[in-house]
C-alpha cells in the first residue's frame, strides 16, 4: 500500500474557501491486504525473576537514595565484618573469648557487624567488671552459654537498629531539601 496517490484537501485561510489539489505523496499504510501474508511470530519469553530483580533495584535507589546512583555498583565485603564469641571450659571455669571474626575453637555466636570494638563495648556494658580477665575475655563460674549468646545477639541487634534510624534520619533530612 506503499506510493498510492492521494488527493488532498486544504483550507486557504485568507479567501476562506476550500481549494482541491492533486499531488503526488507517499502514503504509507501499517498493515496487509490480506490475512494471508500474517507469519506467525515467536514468542519472547520473559525471565520474571530477572526483570524484577532489576525493578526492584531500581525501586529501591529511588527510594533510598532519592534517585542518585550508588556509590559501587558491586558489594564491598571489607565493610562489614564479623564479631564472634568462643567458648572454652578449663580448671571447673568457662570462659569466654570475644572477638572480631574467631576462627579457632568452637564458637557459641557470630555475627555481622561495622564495628567489632563498638559490640565488644556493648557486652562490656552488660557483663559485670567482676567477670572480666582481659580486654576481651570473660570468666565465669558455671555454664553460661545462653547468657553470652543472648549478649552478643541483643548487642548486635542493637547495632542494627542504630543503623536504621540513622538511614530513616538521613532519608528524612534529604527529602527535606
Amino acid at each position: 500500500m506503499v506510493n498510492k496517490y492521494k488527493e488532498c484537501l486544504t483550507f486557504d485561510a485568507k479567501n476562506r474557501s476550500e481549494s482541491t489539489m492533486t499531488s503526488k505523496s507517499i502514503v504509507l499504510a501499517i498493515g496487509t491486504e490480506s490475512k494471508d501474508e500474517i507469519k506467525d511470530i515467536p514468542t519472547i519469553r520473559h525471565d520474571r525473576k530477572a526483570s524484577f530483580q532489576s525493578d526492584f533495584e531500581e525501586h529501591m535507589q529511588k527510594i533510598l537514595l532519592n534517585g542518585g546512583k550508588p556509590l559501587e555498583s558491586f558489594p564491598n565485603d571489607k565493610v562489614i565484618q564479623r564479631f564472634a564469641a568462643n567458648g572454652l571450659k578449663k580448671n571447673e571455669y568457662h570462659y569466654y573469648e570475644f572477638a572480631r571474626g574467631i576462627n579457632r575453637g568452637c564458637w557459641i555466636i557470630d555475627g555481622p557487624t561495622f564495628e567489632p570494638k563498638g559490640i565488644l563495648r556493648r557486652v562490656k556494658e552488660r557483663i559485670s567488671k567482676d567477670h572480666w580477665i582481659t580486654d576481651n575475655v570473660a570468666k565465669f563460674k558455671k555454664d553460661s552459654r545462653d547468657f553470652v549468646q543472648k549478649t552478643v545477639s541483643n548487642a548486635l541487634h542493637e547495632e542494627q537498629v542504630d543503623i536504621f534510624q540513622y538511614l530513616c534520619y538521613l532519608n528524612e533530612n534529604c527529602n527535606k531539601k
